[in-house]
């Protein structure tokens, strides 16, 4: 089944207003607003969509507050809508509207499926210059640190599950690998469209039977853009939870930050890409395996 990434979440707030300016900041493009609420897009126009907490069109919460309501997936065609249908009819209700399959995974939360509607990137490759190999970056040639950072596209999605077991059978059904493993405590997941290290990660809460957001993540180019534009975000005012830093399992390079969406949303890039061949790997959870190099970023004070 070509999944072949995220094309848009919905995730709800309980101050539009907020929230809207949360995500110009981050450097979304606003391609819609109602009254109801907002769609962001990334360049390559995956994105968010943002309602109201009390929104009662939405599908049904997996947890009280401002979280995520629904995931949509993009796939490369209509016979992979196909194949997914049949799949999981075996076992629950599936629908199509406005040429989305809708259904629900296995933690309750609302889940859809469209041929995609992301657009190719035109994008540039990062040049680094590395003694003893030619320059990539030309004489006289300099970076420009003053352009504004724009999200690329929906990177990933990371989900409280209280039911670890349960949630990865279940996105295996539809063609997910299993890329890594925090042992007891989290599962990295690849869509099979997609080379990128994850798309998914859960993480396991059980004491607490916890489901929901964790965080979103989009991606930038490169290092540099992870850190220009995390600094700009904080310049806005906007909270630092963790980073910035690059992570061991998919070795992306991070920046997080505290979200009106009940979780986090994170800056990345330069994740691991991996194929079939790949062997999943595990280690225990803790700070050697969540992070490489890891700091705690401190704005300055006026």
């Amino acid at each position: 089944m070509s999944i072949l990434g995220l094309d848009e979440a919905t995730v709800t707030a309980d101050d539009l207003a907020t929230a809207r300016r949360f995500l110009l900041d981050y450097g979304l493009d606003e391609v819609e607003s109602t009254d109801a609420g907002f769609l962001f897009h990334a360049q390559d126009g995956t994105g968010l969509r943002v309602r109201h907490t009390s929104d009662t069109t939405l599908p049904a919460p997996v947890a009280e507050g401002p979280n995520i309501r629904q995931a949509i997936w993009g796939v490369s065609d209509a016979a992979t809508l196909d194949a997914i249908a049949a799949e999981l009819s075996r076992d629950r209700a599936v629908e199509r509207k406005d040429g989305v399959l809708l259904s629900t995974d296995d933690d309750g939360l609302s889940i859809g499926f469209r041929v995609t509607q992301r657009k190719p990137l035109k994008t540039q490759p990062s040049l680094v210059n590395v003694p003893g190999q030619p320059p990539q970056r030309p004489a006289n040639a300099v970076p420009d640190f003053n352009a504004q950072v724009r999200p690329l596209t929906f990177s990933h999605l990371v989900l409280f599950t209280p039911d670890m077991p349960r949630i990865e059978a279940f996105y295996q059904r539809l063609g997910f690998r299993v890329t890594d493993r925090l042992t007891g405590s989290g599962v990295f997941m690849r869509a099979e469209g997609n080379p990128d290290h994850h798309q998914l990660f859960f993480v396991y809460r059980p004491a607490v039977a916890e489901k929901g957001l964790h965080h979103v993540a989009f991606h930038v180019k490169d290092h540099t853009e992870v850190m220009l534009a995390g600094m700009a975000f904080a310049a806005k005012g906007w909270e630092t939870l963790w980073g910035p830093g690059r992570h061991v399992f998919g070795a992306n390079h991070f920046w997080y930050f505290d979200s009106p969406f009940g979780g986090k949303i994170e800056f990345d890039a330069d994740m691991d890409v991996v194929d079939d061949n790949w062997s999943p790997r595990e280690a225990a959870p803790g700070p050697k395996s969540a992070a490489v190099w890891a700091t705690q970023f401190q704005p300055t004070k006026k």
